[in-house]
């Protein structure tokens, strides 16, 4: 079962588009699979990856909730913002609660991040490694945002960006220099002698473009909304818009760069809520409400009765 799991359902996942069967596929196999840790080695590797896809999930559930907050606050309805922004805290612990075990069965798996490199038997291991990274990075983040209720050692972001370096940024999207740069302006640390955060952020992003692969357009989009920079958010998002149908092409990661759509779609989503009081419009990501030149959907509910 594990030699399939690993071998054949994975790699079919992987190349699925639907996020929600990925979703329910995790949800439902992650504790039927870890389950044959009782009878035989414990498949830490597949672990890795599903405990990043369940978090997944629980990041989408606390995007609605975070959505029904916006909303809330733009009708002036506080009662309803105040459960709406607790439900969106308890999805981002589990997230993060999620995230961090993933990144503990890489530990058990490999080896610890930042301590030294790994000897990769093969490219699925430094695949494996990327995605833990993944996870301990969002882990830490999703931990913040909860109010550290998920317990997540803050230390596990200085560890992963020095594990991004035992990974060819070329090879692998660009991902190893979004997450340095993730972590380093998480760190407020902008400045340095030998790299430049930013400019690496961009230079993830041109080549997961060149690609095909949209995970270094989502860790640039959060970390410039952090930053507070939306004109820079706003131009990610028009970017990854204009390159969808190129994401498409590619035909074994195509979960990563659904869920990749996902989250850029999520952030759009906030930004339009903020100030419309509604999210995206159908077939409009890429386009925002104070753009002129721009045909924006705008619904009469009198039509609608």
């Amino acid at each position: 079962m594990l030699g399939y799991a690993e071998d054949q359902g994975i790699p079919y996942v992987l190349a699925t588009d639907d996020a929600t069967l990925g979703c329910d596929m995790a949800t439902a196999f992650t504790p039927f699979l870890l389950s044959f840790s009782q009878v035989a080695e414990s498949p830490d590797h597949l672990a890795v990856l599903l405990y990043m896809m369940a978090g997944n999930c629980s990041e989408i559930q606390a995007w609605e909730q975070e959505l029904r907050y916006l909303r809330a606050v733009h009708a002036k309805n506080s009662s309803e913002a105040q459960d709406a922004r607790i439900a969106q805290q308890r999805f981002i612990q589990q997230a993060a609660f999620r995230q961090l075990t993933g990144y503990r069965h890489l530990i058990a798996a490999i080896i610890e991040p930042g301590t030294k490199c790994p000897d990769f038997s093969s490219e699925q291991d430094e695949f494996y490694w990327l995605i833990g990274l993944l996870d301990g990075l969002q882990a830490v983040i999703n931990d913040i945002a909860s109010g550290g209720h998920a317990n997540v050692p803050l230390d596990i972001a200085a560890k992963v960006a020095r594990g991004a370096d035992c990974l060819e940024n070329q090879k692998w999207w660009g991902v190893p220099y979004a997450i340095q740069a993730a972590v380093w302006a998480m760190l407020a640390d902008q400045e340095s002698d030998e790299k430049q955060p930013l400019q690496m952020l961009d230079q993830a992003v041109q080549i997961g473009l060149d690609q095909n692969v949209a995970i270094s357009h989502v860790m640039a989009a959060q970390v410039y909304l952090g930053l507070g920079d939306i004109r820079r958010v706003k131009k990610i998002i028009r970017e990854f818009a204009q390159a969808k149908a190129s994401f498409s092409r590619n035909k074994s990661h195509k979960l990563l760069n659904k869920i990749a759509f996902l989250q850029i779609q999520a952030i759009s989503d906030r930004l339009w809520t903020e100030a419309m009081g509604r999210r995206t419009p159908m077939a409009r990501l890429g386009t925002f409400w104070d753009e002129r030149n721009e045909a924006v959907d705008i619904i009469d509910i009198d039509d609608l009765l």
